[in-house]
């Protein structure tokens, strides 16, 4: 009967220790992801505070006109809400003809300037 116990003893180690590196293993996985999903958050709110320029015209401005620094302004908005055909300097403006007539308060387009 000992030398049944004696062969058991292993298989007895065993089975105690399996439950243990389960929770261990539960619990680093589970601290793995809260870290991983706090990073994403973080990532997240980052890009969505994110600030960029966008050019606002100040007064109506009528088309083939040149336009000068007094008639725009730089104004800041978050990045995730700057579509890619606004203009995102005022260097960029400035010394450009207008195609069109741009109102007071629009935003400048890319469009809206001749090459």
């Amino acid at each position: 009967m000992s030398e049944n116990n004696a062969s058991l003893k292993p298989i007895k180690y065993f089975l105690f220790l399996v439950p243990i590196a389960m929770g261990a293993g539960y619990y680093a996985g589970n601290e793995i992801a809260i870290g991983e999903v706090a990073m994403h958050k973080a990532e997240k709110l980052e890009s969505n505070t994110a600030q960029g320029t966008i050019v606002k015209v100040l007064d109506d401005v009528p088309s083939n006109t040149v336009i000068v620094p007094s008639m725009v302004q730089a104004q800041t908005a978050f990045n995730n809400r700057i579509e890619p055909d606004l203009v995102t300097s005022i260097d960029l403006v400035v010394g450009k003809k207008t195609k069109f007539g741009l109102n007071k308060g629009q935003f400048v387009v890319k469009e809206d300037l001749e090459n």
